[in-house]
C-alpha cells in the first residue's frame, strides 16, 4: 500500500462530525466530574478524620488532574479541526457527507438498520451544511442489490439478505418484505398511485 493510499484510508476512516459530537459528550462528562470534585471540597471543610481528609484530598488531586488532561485533549481537537476557519469546518462536514455516501453505496447487504442509520446521519450533515440530500443521494439506486419490482412503490429502497426492507415515505421505516406484500395486496389502489418520495 502506497503512502498516499494509507493517508487517504486514514483521512476517510474517521467520521469527524461524529468525533465532534463525541467530544461534546466528553465535555459533559468533565463537567459532571468537576461538580463531584466540588462536592468533595465541601466535605473537606466538615468534620473528617485526618486520615479521611488526606485520602479525599489525594483523590480530588488525581481527579482534577485527569479532568485537566481531558480538557487539554478536547481543546486540541477543537483548535485543530474547527477553530482554524469557517471554510475548514465546511470542508470537514462536506467530507463527512461524502464519506457517508460512500458507506451507503458500499452497504454489505447484511443489516438494513445500518443503512438507515447512515441515511439519517447523511441527511443530518446535509442539513447542517445547507445541502439538499436528494441532490446527492438517489434513492431509486440506493444499493447495488435490486429491490423486487412488486414492492418498489411501497416505497421500498433496499432489502437486506434477511428480507427486511428500508421503506416508507421518509426512508425511515423497516418492515419485513412479506408484511409489505400483504399490505400492498390489501390496498392495491393506494399503491398503484404512489411514487417514491426523495430523501
Amino acid at each position: 500500500m502506497s503512502k498516499n493510499s494509507e493517508y487517504m484510508e486514514a483521512f476517510f476512516g474517521v467520521e469527524l462530525y461524529k468525533k465532534f459530537e463525541d467530544v461534546l459528550g466528553d465535555l459533559e462528562n468533565i463537567e459532571i466530574d468537576l461538580k463531584g470534585i466540588s462536592r468533595e471540597v465541601g466535605r473537606l471543610g466538615g468534620n473528617l478524620e485526618p486520615e479521611d481528609r488526606l485520602g479525599t484530598a489525594k483523590e480530588m488531586r488525581a481527579a482534577t488532574y485527569e479532568s485537566a488532561q481531558q480538557v487539554r485533549d478536547v481543546r486540541s481537537f477543537l483548535d485543530f479541526y474547527f477553530s482554524q476557519s469557517q471554510e475548514l469546518s465546511q470542508i470537514i462536514l462536506e467530507r463527512d457527507a461524502y464519506m457517508l455516501l460512500y458507506q451507503i453505496y458500499q452497504w454489505d447487504y447484511n443489516d438494513v438498520r445500518d443503512l438507515r442509520s447512515w441515511v439519517r446521519e447523511f441527511k443530518h450533515v446535509c442539513k447542517t451544511i445547507g445541502y439538499r440530500p436528494e441532490d446527492l443521494l438517489k434513492l431509486d439506486n440506493l444499493t447495488a442489490h435490486p429491490v423486487p419490482e412488486d414492492v418498489k412503490l411501497f416505497p421500498v429502497y433496499a432489502v437486506d439478505k434477511h428480507g427486511y426492507c428500508l421503506c416508507g415515505r421518509d426512508c425511515e421505516d423497516i418492515m419485513y418484505i412479506d408484511e409489505i406484500r400483504e399490505e400492498m395486496e390489501e390496498n392495491p389502489d393506494k399503491y398503484r398511485k404512489l411514487t417514491p418520495r426523495k430523501v
